[in-house]
């Protein structure tokens, strides 16, 4: 219920602020104004709407596909034009304010003025029409191959492990897209595939098709997966047992040692009541100091906490990098890391943006991502090595003599 309240008071807020700022200081009909607010409003409200509609089983098929697409298509816009003309009608006033204060201000270039005020609007419309489409564009290609390289001195030879997560498998989204997704996995030829978390986003009899993709994953060593927030909210059980029976390995608050690899892999599921703790204290008890130990952690929000327990490289995911810019800000906030390595007292913390989308099929300045992290022994040019004070030089008469070198004291 507080969700629900929540959300109603954000969509009506973005959406009255939206339309007075684009048509209320203008001269039209109060009915245009009016129906602009219930536009904008119908827009910030999809992902509840549509919601309602998916646990009623109001529309199914290619129909629910459709009209899932074009309105979580059209809340993204909502979001890019509130944000422009927030970003926008800031800089706006303060610009215009400063030359006020120097006394260079023209009545022709004020925020009141209807005539520019309508230019700008337009203006601001036409960006961010053109800003969502490119953000689609973004958020439905096939997801890049990012590359990380780690240095560890627990392994002597290479281990390459292929990070997937947030593919949110839904039943709007085409079976086609995650092929081309495991396609692009399996030809990274990875020792290992790890998934943590929010891969599935809907109800495991809904998305067959769909799930029947994940079965054609390969690697040397297995498929690991934990779960993420987003399977807990459609039906945990369901699909433990439906990835089970795909062979994909399921770590949730355990670990195991990866054949005769040096490699650890432990996975904990994303609990809303763990989210403020470090719990799983048993985790690590069937580890040996010499292996390289990695945990899968839907949820970066603990990693240091994880990383003292002994961990030596978290992988997680959950932010999307934002998917979104300017929603990049309060994702870090809430989340105390937003995407990519992060140096840890101890150990390292790797957030990947993620394959897919969740809500509006956008990304803006958070292109989606698999990541391949090569770890690598510690090599030798790594190694600190103390430049000699001197070096032998030949004189003019091929005699050895002792140079001293200033540059190398």
């Amino acid at each position: 219920m507080y969700f629900l309240l929540a959300f109603l008071t954000v969509a009506t807020v973005g959406a009255l602020l939206s339309a007075r700022t684009l048509c209320g200081y203008n001269n039209i009909s109060p009915w245009w104004k009016v129906l602009a607010f219930v536009l904008l409003w119908l827009m910030w409200s999809a992902p509840m709407i549509l919601g309602l509609v998916r646990r009623k089983g109001w529309l199914e098929g290619p129909l629910y596909n459709a009209v899932a697409g074009v309105s979580y298509f059209l809340f993204g816009f909502a979001f890019i034009l509130f944000a422009l003309l927030l970003f926008r009608d800031v800089l706006w006033g303060l610009i215009y304010g400063f030359s006020r204060w120097r006394g260079q201000a023209s009545a022709a270039w004020s925020p009141v003025n209807l005539s520019v005020l309508t230019v700008v609007n337009l203006i601001t419309l036409a960006l961010a029409v053109l800003l969502s489409f490119y953000a689609l564009y973004q958020g439905i290609k096939t997801p890049r191959i990012a590359e990380v390289i780690i240095e560890t001195p627990k392994i002597d030879r290479e281990i390459t492990l292929l990070q997937i997560n947030d593919m949110h498998i839904d039943r709007s989204k085409p079976v086609r897209w995650f092929a081309e997704m495991v396609d692009l996995a399996n030809a990274q030829q990875a020792d290992l595939i790890v998934m943590p978390g929010d891969i599935v986003d809907d109800r495991v009899e809904t998305i067959m098709p769909q799930l029947t993709e994940l079965k054609r994953l390969k690697s040397r060593y297995g498929v690991y997966f934990s779960p993420g927030n987003h399977e807990l909210y459609n039906g945990l059980a369901a699909i433990q047992r439906q990835l089970q029976k795909m062979n994909i390995v399921w770590l949730a608050g355990e670990g195991q040692q990866i054949a005769d690899l040096p490699l650890y892999l432990a996975g904990i599921p994303d609990l809303p009541v763990l989210r403020d703790k470090a719990g799983y204290e048993h985790i690590l008890d069937r580890a040996s100091e010499r292996d390289y130990k990695i945990l899968l952690a839907h949820n970066p929000i603990n990693a240091a906490e994880y990383i003292e327990r002994g961990f030596d490289l978290q992988l997680s995911a959950h932010t999307h990098g934002g998917q979104i810019f300017p929603f990049h800000l309060p994702v870090k906030y809430v989340n105390r890391y937003l995407a990519g390595l992060y140096e840890l007292p101890g150990g390292k913390l790797y957030i990947s943006r993620g394959a897919g989308y969740w809500g509006p099929p956008m990304r803006l300045l958070a292109p989606s991502d698999m990541t391949l992290i090569r770890l690598k022994p510690v090599t030798a040019s790594r190694k600190t090595v103390k430049p000699p004070a001197f070096e032998i030089l030949p004189t003019n008469n091929a005699e050895q003599a002792c140079i001293f070198d200033a540059k190398k004291v």
